[in-house]
């Protein structure tokens, strides 16, 4: 028998590489790791004879062939590598990489060489300007919140460009503003009396006793090694606001690992490299709560950043007897399930004005979006009153809407367009009317 020629061999070689991805697309022979962070969703568009024509359907075919291709995910992770091992850049706009391989998200250095301060303010008396008037509305509030029995503290969450500069880009270092903005509101809270905690200058005497880092290395968050420390401060401070005794935390264990969960290893995450970076070896400590019958279960509402994930869901949450959280002062997380969803289709009046302490959480970066816009919101909400209940006129509207026999037609035809359930299209029609007409 004939053995086959080398050129053969090579061409049988050639072609089964590049078919290789066409058959893992179709078949999915091999099991890829997913790419870590956010990817704005494709709309989809359907084979129609006006899609093709104008070209649409091309358009999304081409879009979806891009992002779904076999092996698409080891091709970046292996390119992300090259770039990290042989040149320390990232292919991520958003991550900065410093000396020693730490990681900072570059929203957090704009801050700190004073490009968001510019952008959003101009000048350094403007912001000061602003941040007095925030402070005056915020004092309103406050007053108008007391007589429900409902106390505000302010926490100001530290970010990691102000805790280790040390390690920044020398151009990020060069460029740094001496202005900050946390700095600038937590005077402004003292002359005025608002209760407040500033982690920053706090965390900047951890850092200094702490035995481990307070941030790690590939993390922007506070550490999980620092949340026992965080979350008995926020507890006594709620006692002393409250005049009444909370609970401590007492440490169950260390749980020292070189596995980083959850946000310390967020920005690595991003980086979606081929291969892990290596990790210290630092603790993932668990705690509980000290137990006591003379002790108060308040009911809490946070209304914050990320910052408050790591605490959430933990057993900091024992503490009170019921917590409610508005993330970013729009999604509303709860355990009770009538209180989940966005923040403008719960009852805001019964959530407010039923907490006892509410907690307002921002870092530098969200200073400049002021508490995302709650003031606003419990002005709102004092002014409609407990008779508003938004879940009910929304209900009432999409009634209205099954009742209109060509309306209804057209909630059905985008229901299928957008492949959803007619109820879930009919939910969103009469939100959006709700929102934007009715209310």
């Amino acid at each position: 028998m004939k053995r086959p020629s080398l050129y053969t061999v090579l061409f049988v070689l050639v072609m089964a590489v590049l078919c290789l991805p066409m058959v893992q697309h179709v078949g999915g022979l091999f099991h890829i790791k997913s790419l870590e962070g956010y990817t704005a969703p494709l709309e989809p568009v359907k084979l129609s004879v006006k899609s093709y024509r104008d070209g649409s359907y091309q358009a999304y075919a081409q879009r979806y062939l891009q992002q779904h291709f076999g092996f698409r995910n080891v091709y970046i992770r292996s390119y992300n590598q090259l770039m990290y091992s042989c040149f320390r850049q990232s292919t991520n706009q958003n991550i900065v990489i410093g000396k020693d391989g730490e990681l900072y998200l570059r929203q957090y250095t704009d801050v700190y060489t004073g490009k968001t301060l510019r952008k959003t303010y101009g000048m350094e008396e403007d912001a000061r300007a602003a941040m007095r008037q925030h402070v005056e509305e915020t004092c309103r509030i406050i007053d108008s919140l007391r007589r429900f029995g409902t106390d505000v503290i302010v926490l100001l969450a530290p970010s990691k460009p102000l805790i280790y500069p040390e390690f920044l880009p020398d151009s990020i270092q060069q460029a740094h503003c001496p202005f900050s903005i946390q700095e600038e509101y937590a005077k402004l809270y003292a002359q005025a009396g608002v209760e407040h905690i500033n982690f920053v200058p706090v965390f900047r005497r951890l850092k200094q006793a702490f035995p481990y880092p307070v941030y790690t290395r590939f993390g922007t968050h506070w550490a999980y090694s620092t949340i026992p420390f965080v979350a008995d401060t926020i507890l006594q401070k709620i006692a002393a606001v409250k005049h009444y005794p909370m609970p401590q935390v007492v440490n169950v264990d260390s749980n020292f690992s070189y596995r980083y969960k959850g946000s310390d290893r967020e920005l690595e995450g991003q980086l979606n490299l081929l291969f892990p970076l290596p990790h210290d070896r630092l603790p993932m400590p668990t705690y509980n709560l000290q137990e006591d019958s003379a002790f108060r279960k308040p009911n809490l509402l946070v209304v914050g950043d990320s910052y408050f994930t790591q605490l959430n869901n933990t057993g900091f949450i024992k503490a009170f007897n019921r917590v409610d959280y508005w993330k970013y002062n729009q999604e509303a997380i709860s355990s009770v399930s009538e209180r989940n969803g966005t923040v403008p289709y719960v009852n805001r009046y019964e959530i407010i004005t039923r907490a006892d302490v509410i907690l307002l959480i921002f870092t530098d970066m969200h200073a400049y979006d002021y508490f995302f816009g709650f003031l606003k919101t419990v002005e709102k909400t004092l002014e409609e009153g407990p008779d508003h209940d938004s879940q009910t006129a929304i209900r009432g509207i999409a009634e209205v809407i099954k009742a209109s026999p060509e309306w209804y037609e057209n909630v059905c035809k985008q229901a299928e367009e957008k492949h959803i359930s007619v109820e879930q299209c009919l939910w969103d029609n009469a939100r959006w009317v709700y929102e934007h007409q009715y209310r």
